[in-house]
């Protein structure tokens, strides 16, 4: 039987709880045997630089996948520093972990915006994508923005990777849209505002200790 490894990249600038419940109903609807987080080191689709040093950002995601035993953590863009664009991480993932099927996963509103990204038809040509949905970014309306040759990629509802249909490679996630954003979160967080339903407890306690995303 093939392992199923989900590949989850990011800024997580902060983590929050849209970043880790999303992803693990996303999980198991699709029948993935687990997923890898790999915080970006400097992401290239956002030209400043993340708000928190890298080493904080992976240290906050460490915390807040602690209770969820088939969601890691990988470091392999942090220590290897500058831009790693999403294909060279895939492959590399694929290399070292011979006979397992390598997923990407990613939110709709990054899928709305991958005609932007580094060789995306070779990505799509290589490896299935499973879409976790967030706000605003709907199958249908994707269905109809995204060039014919991506959305015609499109499995059926309800179905789950397997078997070989490459024509069948982009496969949602079904769970509730996302709606906390990490931009929010920069903002609310020098506010005072209540953050209980948005970040673990464990990562606004790091937050705390640290003094970020605090206005200087």
């Amino acid at each position: 039987m093939t392992l199923r490894i989900g590949v989850h990249g990011g800024t997580f600038d902060p983590v929050h709880l849209g970043h880790v419940l999303p992803v693990e109903e996303t999980r198991v609807h699709l029948g993935l045997d687990r997923v890898l987080y790999v915080p970006a080191y400097h992401p290239p689709h956002k030209p400043a630089s993340p708000s928190a040093p890298a080493h904080h950002r992976f240290a906050m995601l460490a915390l807040a996948l602690e209770p969820w035993p088939n969601l890691l953590l990988s470091d392999f863009e942090v220590a290897r520093g500058g831009t790693t664009y999403t294909i060279e991480t895939l492959r590399h993932l694929r290399a070292q972990t011979e006979g397992a099927e390598i997923l990407l996963v990613l939110g709709s509103d990054s899928l709305a915006q991958i005609e932007t990204w580094r060789s995306f038809r070779e990505l799509l040509a290589e490896f299935r994508l499973a879409v976790v949905e967030r706000d605003g970014f709907t199958r249908e309306a994707l269905s109809r923005a995204l060039p014919p040759d991506v959305a015609e990629r499109f499995a059926p509802e309800g179905s789950r990777p397997g078997g070989e249909v490459p024509e069948h490679s982009i496969y949602w996630g079904g769970n509730a849209p996302v709606t906390i954003s990490s931009t929010w979160l920069r903002r609310a967080i020098p506010a005072g505002e209540n953050l209980s339903a948005s970040l673990p407890e464990n990562v606004a306690a790091y937050l705390r200790k640290h003094g970020l995303y605090r206005l200087p």
